[in-house]
């Protein structure tokens, strides 16, 4: 008996340190400044291009030189921003970095949820009409874990 091709797929997983905080309306040890050796697991569903390849690893491996050694803040909490230095307000915080120091996330908080958002979201924009599902897990620590899943 013959087998049939059903789906193709491919994976990949690697680390990245970042730190960031939380902006919370409630008390929380989150909304210091932490750090997290974050993982990061990708799936991507869809039919080989004419490369001979669903998605180049690659671009993968540039979203995390984005993030790595970082802080990352979202852009609702930046107060200036010049093409040396970041000014962010939150949380009675004001920190001026170097510009190449912030990854500064469209979203409104910089959760594993929005991470893991942004993620799958710059994967998207890579991605040519021949995948057809992203999948992206966050994970913060060996316990936790935020997903997100695009389809088309």
């Amino acid at each position: 008996m013959g087998f049939r091709l059903i789906e193709r797929k491919i994976g990949w997983h690697k680390d990245f340190d970042s730190s960031h905080f939380l902006a919370l309306p409630y008390e929380s040890k989150c909304l210091r400044i932490h750090g997290h050796t974050y993982n990061v697991d990708v799936e991507i569903w869809g039919e080989v291009n004419e490369n001979g390849m669903i998605f180049d690893f690659n671009h993968l491996s540039e979203l995390i030189k984005l993030l790595d050694h970082r802080i990352l803040v979202s852009r609702e909490w930046v107060v200036t921003e010049t093409d040396q230095v970041v000014v962010i307000e939150k949380n009675g915080k004001r920190l001026e970095l170097p510009k190449d120091e912030a990854v500064i996330l469209d979203k409104r908080n910089v959760t594993a949820e929005c991470i893991a958002e942004w993620f799958a979201e710059r994967i998207a924009e890579k991605a040519g009409d021949n995948v057809r599902k992203i999948k992206v897990k966050i994970w913060e620590d060996p316990r936790s874990y935020a997903e997100v899943t695009l389809e088309r």
